[in-house]
């Protein structure tokens, strides 16, 4: 029975296969989220169903017919997208200003055009009554209604979708620079649904060590003698770029370095214990460890400094899959309780042939691997985070400390949500920077050397930065 329940592991999922969860995880026996409300806790200030000044990703391009209207919700609001006369998908807002019925459940019996199916309010891409078809051609409804439009965009087959009140800012400021490349540059997308709230999600793209431990029976992990990243009692810092986004500092994961590589077990005094219980996984990994070298040598996927590491408004980016490909999980609200979760793996590759590869391997092996086997082990943790009870953070969770002042000090239109005065470092942050500061101080030469490896920088960072959670120099 164990080996079946190891099987069943490694074959899609926590605790199932990926078809368990291709809808997301059911609500069953988990609280609601809520939130806390003390103004010593940061997470009172992040709105629940996220910020709306931005650009989201809203479906495929190829997903919307010239027939039928598709419905979504994005950050708590219905939107319906249909082709207007020229092809280009429109979206509205799912609400027919005549008598409030859905638009989406309509049709689009005239080409370029959408009609409510309640009484035949016919609208245009910007959202104006043209037709009346209940009331004849001679309705003087015409010019009159008119729906609400959102701004749209589309890009490498990608819609997205302006969810703000304000005036849109130019899609370059907020959609990965990949997209406005040229056909060269190939940004493969999957949409999944996660059945928690948007910034859980978030959070846990970024920790720094339950890969090692959640992710430990996934087939990427199994191709590790580490399974994930290496044990140690030290955070990664953050350095945040340009308001827009923070950037993991490495260097922390040498902490228990033993002439250059990390031990395969460690020994637990106070359990008098090792962990990895057996070392059967050094069978294997020594045959993909000789492949992954020969990798690490291949051209590294270049991007702007603010497009790496958790960007704003939800976003995650970091070589996953080898440096040449981009990987971004981009979590976006749908209800409080519910995350819509889009993947791009972006790579730039000169050859057609090389596209179509890439494209057919990421079908039938990579997408499976990477955002159902892998990322589907996350759910468990993540669907039962109460995020309204205090937390008793540890020095390792510098990186949500990082993440949630980004959050809530730099967030376009983020000031409409603050409803309390924070303090400016908190009782949680206070604790994570006392913990750092005590674990740099056992090994005080792994924190003065945790240095930027992104995309080859080496620039050091000095012991005080290293050792302080404070805002100097903008890294937390």
């Amino acid at each position: 029975m164990g080996i079946l329940k190891a099987l069943t592991k490694v074959r899609g999922g926590y605790p199932g296969g990926w078809r368990e969860y291709a809808r997301g995880y059911k609500k069953d026996g988990v609280d609601p989220f809520d939130q806390p409300v003390s103004p010593d806790d940061r997470r009172s200030q992040i709105p629940a169903l996220g910020y709306p000044e931005y650009w989201y990703p809203a479906v495929p391009d190829k997903d919307v017919s010239w027939k039928k209207p598709v419905g979504l919700r994005l950050l708590g609001t219905d939107v319906t997208l249909f082709r207007d006369k020229s092809g280009q998908v429109q979206a509205l807002w799912d609400y027919c200003p005549h008598r409030g019925v859905y638009l989406s459940w309509g049709d689009c019996f005239w080409k370029g055009y959408l009609s409510c199916p309640y009484h035949g309010a016919t609208f245009d891409g910007d959202g104006e009554c043209v037709e009346f078809i209940t009331e004849g051609p001679d309705s003087k409804m015409v010019g009159q209604l008119k729906a609400k439009k959102f701004p749209t965009a589309t890009l490498k087959g990608l819609v997205f979708i302006w969810m703000g009140e304000g005036e849109p800012v130019p899609p370059e400021e907020d959609l990965p620079p990949e997209f406005f490349e040229g056909e060269t540059t190939l940004v493969l997308n999957t949409l999944r649904y996660w059945h928690c709230n948007w910034m859980i999600g978030l959070e846990n793209q970024s920790d720094s060590h339950n890969c090692f431990w959640v992710h430990r029976n996934s087939l990427l992990q199994l191709r590790s003698r580490t399974g994930g990243r290496a044990r140690t009692p030290l955070g990664y810092r953050s350095e945040r770029v340009n308001d827009k986004a923070t950037i993991p500092l490495r260097g922390a994961e040498q902490y228990y370095f033993e002439d250059g590589k990390m031990p395969y077990k460690l020994y637990y005094p106070r359990a008098q214990a090792y962990w990895p219980l057996h070392s059967w996984r050094l069978l294997w990994t020594w045959f993909f460890e000789f492949f992954d070298k020969r990798n690490t040598n291949r051209e590294r996927f270049d991007t702007p400094e603010e497009w790496r590491g958790m960007r704003l408004p939800g976003m995650h980016r970091l070589y996953f899959g080898g440096p040449s490909a981009m990987y971004t999980r981009w979590c976006i609200p749908v209800d409080k309780d519910l995350t819509r979760v889009v993947y791009f793996r972006s790579m730039r590759i000169p050859t057609k042939l090389g596209r179509i590869w890439e494209t057919v391997t990421y079908k039938l092996y990579r997408n499976w691997v990477a955002h159902y086997n892998f990322s589907d082990q996350d759910y468990d943790a993540m669907r039962s985070t109460r995020y309204q009870y205090p937390e008793y953070l540890s020095a390792t969770d510098s990186h949500v400390v990082a993440q949630r002042r980004l959050m809530t000090d730099y967030a376009r239109g983020g000031e409409k949500f603050k409803t309390v005065e924070v303090a400016k470092e908190t009782t949680a942050e206070k604790l994570v920077a006392d913990y750092n500061n005590q674990v740099a101080a056992m090994k005080p030469e792994v924190a003065a050397g945790t240095s930027r490896l992104m995309a080859g920088s080496t620039r050091p960072v000095t012991s005080d930065m290293a050792g302080e959670q404070g805002d100097k120099d903008n890294v937390v």
